[in-house]
């Protein structure tokens, strides 16, 4: 299973349109910095998120926090912390970043 790291807003890149369409079901996917952005309930990259229950779905919690987000994400997003991330990145035997 490989981690997928996407920092970029949907906005600024195409990057989240190119590692959805390269993950495969069962890999997991984390938004940090801007790509929190990506996970902003009712916004077309949420519903591209929300179109891949195939696989698993994070965001780094101090990145939602930093930009007063917390309110707005999705629901299906779950949030993790630094040592999160770390487990995933433990737990996985690949990490695959978007930048």
């Amino acid at each position: 299973m490989i981690l997928h790291t996407l920092n970029k807003s949907a906005d600024t890149s195409t990057n989240l349109h190119s590692c959805l369409r390269t993950t495969l079901p069962g890999c997991a996917l984390l938004l940090l910095e801007d790509g929190v952005y990506a996970a902003v309930k009712g916004s077309v990259s949420a519903s591209m998120l929300s179109a891949r229950a195939d696989i698993r779905r994070y965001a780094l919690r101090e990145d939602v926090e930093a930009r007063g987000i917390s309110a707005l994400l999705a629901d299906d997003i779950e949030l993790v912390d630094y040592a999160g991330f770390v487990a995933l990145t433990a737990e996985c035997d690949a990490v695959q970043s978007w930048y």
